[in-house]
């Protein structure tokens, strides 16, 4: 079932390279059609849709924006950098998670996430040297895949807490649904057309709502009361391999050897600090 999930994650990246929709509303339709599918479960929890305190339905509120500011800067990200680089940038979550427990919470990094980040960081700074081509698109999408870590780190952090006290399907929905809010402000104001698309379009939105979104995010959500936040934030570093492989056969970009070999470095240094530095 792991397995099955970063699968399913892994072809978001494609996905969105062959919608012609605007980025911000690949993330709305994304977003809505996702809270669509959990409508059911949602309404059918009736015991988990009454018992939601005010503190957690709040919680969730702050869950959802950085869920939309993930998709927001990783999906613009995708059209300025190549997948490898995107994916492998926003597969730094848990290195930002541990960082944000340091400055804010006051828990000691030790020497294993300094190591690590020197691996990270390393591998970050050879991918953005490698995909600069003489403009700042590439780095700009570098950059934007990291804010998309960041904020998806955030995410994680919302959801470890509320995720005691709330079950998947209330949790996700409304997540999702706070995200949509969110996406279509920022459609607004960025002045986005929403409409009109073709049925191609829509189909593969709906799409990439059920398998990446259902199928993966919200199978991670489950799987997390079974195997743990270390095996499951594990094994969505297979993610940028799986999203490489789909690149090169359905896009046919292969991916340059400086994100090969930047990309080695960063997966190995989260890895690292995941299997070593979960305590």
């Amino acid at each position: 079932m792991v397995i099955f999930a970063v699968l399913c994650t892994s072809a978001s990246s494609i996905f969105i390279r062959l919608s012609g929709m605007p980025p911000l509303a690949i993330a709305f339709y994304r977003m809505l059609a996702s809270a669509a599918f959990l409508a059911v479960p949602f309404i059918r929890d009736k015991n988990g849709v009454k018992s939601i305190k005010k503190r957690d339905l709040i919680l969730c509120g702050f869950s959802g924006i950085a869920l939309a500011l993930h998709f927001a800067t990783w999906i613009v990200s995708l059209t300025l950098t190549t997948v490898t680089a995107s994916t492998v940038l926003v597969s730094l979550s848990p290195i930002f998670v541990a960082i944000i427990n340091m400055l804010f919470f006051r828990k000691k990094p030790g020497k294993i996430l300094f190591i690590c980040l020197a691996l990270a960081i390393s591998g970050t700074v050879i991918i953005s040297a490698g995909s600069f081509d003489g403009n700042m698109g590439s780095l700009t999408g570098n950059a934007l895949a990291l804010a998309g870590a960041f904020f998806v780190a955030v995410y994680l952090m919302i959801g470890q807490d509320v995720r005691k006290r709330v079950s998947t399907a209330v949790y996700a929905f409304l997540v999702y649904g706070f995200a949509a809010a969110a996406l279509l402000v920022c459609c607004l104001a960025f002045a986005q057309p929403l409409a009109p698309y073709g049925p191609l379009e829509y189909a593969n939105i709906v799409l990439m709502a059920l398998v990446c979104s259902i199928g993966g995010h919200t199978l991670y959500n489950m799987l997390l009361k079974f195997h743990g936040a270390a095996l499951i934030s594990l094994a969505s570093l297979g993610e940028p391999v799986f999203a490489s492989i789909l690149a090169v056969i359905i896009l046919s970009e292969p991916p340059p050897l400086t994100a090969i070999a930047g990309g080695v470095l960063v997966v190995a240094g989260v890895a690292a600090f995941i299997v070593k530095g979960k305590s």
